[in-house]
């Protein structure tokens, strides 16, 4: 009994089996998108690719023929047929990717290319045969739940072309293996060895060679549970495959790799295959404890997807210690930081608050904040009146005020008194740290005060009570005669804020509590940006030092020459100058030592397009860095908004075209000196552009 519903063993085994089918093929389907989405551009990740393509059609094949009906043997042979084109591609994917695997470990095979092209054609005769013919495979055996179709006359010449291609593919995964030389390669590429076999076992036909053992349920049995032992297999060793193949390729991280892949499997195949059950196993009767099936069933896959995604936030914690085991404590940080940094909206929005906040505490209307940039001021928030911005920047003579806001700092605290300035109320904003034993202001805060404001000048003089809180009376007040003689006998310059009479002490801390924070704001986004600053100089070098992992592991056991020119004379996309080496050949692309005598003429691909530019070194160059420049171009057609199309046109128009840099900018509608800034952006792009064509192999 099962759900109350009479079973055989034979009809368990088989509801099982399509349960392990199904999970099969949404693993298959999954990991599929997953390379083509992370690892598109390495030669084996693509073949792995066509590989895990043919799985998915072969069980899409097993899945459809276990839901047809007795009645519908036509469909059964269409579906059969269909399920062809995935097992007779198969050998040559297999093919394909070995020697792709084998191609990352500096060994190329003879005879590699012409094998290759032979064995598609098979592959794609036997596929044809099977859906259109009756060469390999004739008619339909339709006696559910084993359907399969009778062998034809070359159906064992097609089994024998399928073994030696599983075998001669073995070998030379084997073969990549023994020329691994750091155990993690090593450990990588034996897990490849073990699980290389299991898509081929699980998809080969082998109903046609058992079919005559059809002996009734025990006999059917027998055949599921082959079925499910081979197909829970097939789905474990895709992916281990899939694990060594997402390393393929990658400028990122192990731990990244790792974890990304990690994080893609239990959020999408998991969750798949959980919903998948729970669809097969709620029994197919019309009412379920008097509720429609339906209802029971959203309810059930809607309790699944929320469930499973709690349950993976909860144990996310415990999947870090798993993946990044030593690097933890490290990675914690970073994803603090990451937490903690404070990005330009971020910053506007505090700033935003915290004026808004002061606005209310003094009753004004408006304010802003502004940091200094060199001479210059850069206004980071505004509150209040509309169009400020521009007001602001009418208003000339800043640097005198910054200069006066110094002044009136004393042990790196900001006076509370503020200064006139252009009708605006102006405090400076300091950095904590004394420098050179003065404090630095790293900006000013300013408010336009109303008529009614809570702050009052007093006749162009300021008093040396800074708070306005020690010369206050009991009654908040203060004197203005011992406020104006204050500022006589120390000296106070004019057009300086006089005393906040109408502050109490709570106020007056509130609002050196604003200030001060406010700085700190300011002081920290400009220690971010240094960082940011920092980061963007250095990612090219961390970029290059995962290039080179690439090349490091495998090296040649059987060509000890070879093994020493690549450690000698190592491409120059590994050299911490590949960039400038760049920028300098396309500044003498048209002709010049720079070009003629640049390193980046012993780039592989420059070596290999010889033949096209009639043995001339300098003419193959030109050619490689034509075609990089070519992959930046966006599709479609040319603009001159959007960054990718401008990084582009600068280059084509600068490099390849040869015009002046002022032409240029007139056309962009850009500065000279902002060009000559994306320039160098786009200099880059050419110099990584460059590095994975170097890297990639597009041979079959």
């Amino acid at each position: 009994m099962f759900f109350g519903i009479p079973v055989s063993i034979s009809d368990l085994a088989s509801f099982i089996n399509l349960i392990i089918s199904s999970a099969v093929i949404i693993v298959a389907f999954s990991l599929l998108a997953f390379t083509l989405t992370y690892n598109f551009r390495n030669a084996a990740a693509r073949r792995f690719a066509l590989l895990l393509a043919c799985v998915v059609v072969a069980y899409t094949g097993d899945v459809a023929l276990n839901r047809l009906e007795w009645a519908s043997g036509d469909s059964a042979d269409k579906w059969l047929r269909l399920q062809w084109l995935g097992i007779a591609m198969l050998p040559f994917a297999y093919y394909i990717f070995s020697t792709a695997v084998l191609r990352t470990t500096n060994y190329r095979v003879s005879y590699g290319r012409w094998l290759g092209w032979i064995m598609l054609a098979l592959s794609l005769l036997s596929a044809a045969s099977a859906i259109w013919g009756d060469q390999l495979v004739g008619a339909i055996h339709f006696r559910p739940p084993l359907s399969y179709l009778e062998a034809g006359p070359y159906f064992w010449l097609f089994a024998a072309y399928f073994g030696l291609a599983m075998l001669l593919s073995l070998y030379h995964i084997w073969l990549a293996r023994t020329r691994c030389l750091t155990s993690s390669s090593r450990g990588r590429m034996t897990y490849l060895l073990w699980g290389f076999v299991a898509p081929g076992i699980g998809i080969f036909p082998y109903l046609i060679a058992l079919g005559r053992l059809d002996g009734g349920g025990q006999a059917n049995a027998i055949i599921f549970v082959l079925a499910m032992v081979g197909n829970m297999m097939v789905a474990i060793f895709l992916v281990i495959m899939s694990y060594v193949v997402a390393y393929f390729g990658v400028l990122t991280p192990d731990r990244v790799v790792r974890y990304r892949l990690i994080r893609f499997f239990t959020r999408g195949p998991v969750v798949a295959i959980l919903v998948i059950v729970a669809m097969q196993t709620i029994p197919r009767v019309e009412r379920i404890l008097g509720l429609p099936r339906d209802m029971i069933l959203f309810s059930t896959i809607t309790a699944v997807i929320v469930f499973s995604q709690l349950i993976l936030s909860v144990t996310k914690s415990l999947v870090d210690r798993m993946v990044y085991r030593e690097d933890r404590n490290e990675v914690s940080w970073m994803r603090e930081l990451d937490r903690r940094l404070l990005t330009t909206s971020d910053l506007r929005q505090f700033l935003e608050n915290n004026l808004t906040a002061l606005c209310e505490l003094l009753a004004t209307p408006a304010g802003f904040v502004a940091g200094i940039v060199g001479p210059n001021l850069l206004v980071e928030a505004t509150v209040g009146a509309p169009h400020l911005r521009q007001r602001l920047n009418n208003i000339s003579e800043w640097q005198d005020v910054v200069n006066r806001a110094a002044e009136r700092t004393r042990n790196g605290q900001a006076v509370l008194q503020p200064i006139a300035h252009a009708g605006y109320w102006i405090w400076p904003l300091v950095e904590p740290t004394v420098t050179n034993g003065k404090p630095t202001v790293v900006g000013i805060l300013g408010v336009w005060p109303a008529e009614n404001s809570l702050i009052e000048p007093l006749n162009g003089h300021a008093s040396s009570n800074g708070a306005g809180v020690n010369g206050a009376g009991a009654n908040g007040r203060s004197s203005n005669g011992a406020g104006a003689k204050s500022a006589e006998s120390n000296g106070a310059e004019p057009n300086s804020a006089g005393p906040l009479p109408h502050l109490t002490e709570e106020d007056a801390r509130a609002l050196a509590h604003m200030i001060e924070r406010t700085g700190r704001a300011l002081v920290d986004r400009r220690v971010q940006q240094e960082v940011f600053v920092s980061l963007r100089r250095i990612i090219p070098d961390i970029e290059r030092i995962q290039q080179m992992r690439g090349t490091v592991p495998y090296m040649s056991r059987g060509n000890q020459a070879v093994a020493h020119t690549m450690l000698l004379d190592p491409s120059p996309i590994h050299d911490p100058e590949f960039a400038n080496w760049v920028k300098d050949a396309l500044s003498h692309y048209w002709g010049g030592p720079k070009l003629t005598h640049s390193p980046l003429t012993k780039l592989r691909i420059v070596m290999q397009g010889l033949d096209q530019a009639e043995g001339d070194v300098t003419k193959a160059l030109r050619q490689v860095l034509e075609m990089a420049i070519e992959r930046l171009r966006p599709e479609g057609k040319q603009e001159f908004v959007t960054q990718e199309w401008l990084l582009y046109n600068i280059l084509d128009m600068r490099f390849l075209q040869g015009r002046k840099v002022r032409e240029i900018a007139h056309k962009l509608a850009v500065s000279e000196s902002d060009l000559y800034r994306k320039q160098r952006i786009a200099i880059e792009q050419v110099a990584r552009v460059l590095t994975e064509m170097e890297l990639e192999d597009g041979s079959l």
